[in-house]
């Protein structure tokens, strides 16, 4: 009877393993689904930045130009009253 017994507590140790085992392998997957998960939301968030970036520098493109546009204006105006005034 002993070698049964022995041979029974063999087996429920290596089910015991084999239980532990598997735990482990769903922690591990669980634990990789949630580093790939943060790592693509980390893309998604930079690649949301470098478009805001991008939008402001185009926006501040645009409004120098138009301040730029608008200030030759005024500058040209200046120009031409100046230039009546001295000719006139």
């Amino acid at each position: 009877m002993r070698a049964e017994e022995y041979g029974a507590g063999f087996d429920q140790a290596v089910r015991g393993l084999a239980d532990v085992q598997d735990k482990y392998r769903h922690a591990v997957r669980r634990t990789g689904l949630a580093v790939v998960d943060a790592c693509e939301k980390s893309v998604v968030a930079a690649v949301r930045v470098q478009e805001q970036t991008s939008q402001a520098g185009a926006d501040w493109v645009a409004e120098t130009t138009r301040t730029q546009t608008g200030l030759a204006k005024e500058l040209s105006a200046i120009s031409t009253g100046v230039l009546r005034q001295l000719l006139g």
